[in-house]
């Protein structure tokens, strides 16, 4: 399973950040393999978009669980009509978040 968080620094220690299309990073964590990666968000100065091209970004990565304090209406759009399911982050880093997720202490927005 691949679990994606926008988050404001690089890594399993950054704090979530409080936009999912104009983050500075997305971490997104492979539960089998037990490793995360962080990706530069490319789509962050985006005039218009950010929240579209984000999503198209985590359906690129095979996204199971998206992790984030809320989201904006058009990537909302997108992703209710996929099989992502959105949890509320918490003021946490990325880790205690993800770990939050798996001990079932997050959420379910949608």
């Amino acid at each position: 399973m691949i679990i994606a968080l926008p988050t404001k620094e690089s890594g399993e220690k950054a704090f979530v950040s409080e936009n999912l299309g104009r983050a500075n990073y997305f971490y997104l964590y492979d539960t089998k393999t037990k490793e995360g990666k962080s990706f530069k968000n490319n789509f962050l100065n985006e005039l218009h978009g950010a929240g579209v091209k984000t999503a198209e970004f985590l359906l690129k990565y095979s996204t199971d669980i998206l992790i984030t304090p809320r989201i904006g209406e058009k990537a909302l759009e997108i992703l209710l009509e996929t099989d992502i399911n959105i949890y509320k982050s918490t003021e946490k880093i990325a880790r205690e978040n993800i770990n939050d997720f798996l001990n079932d202490n997050l959420e379910k927005l949608y």
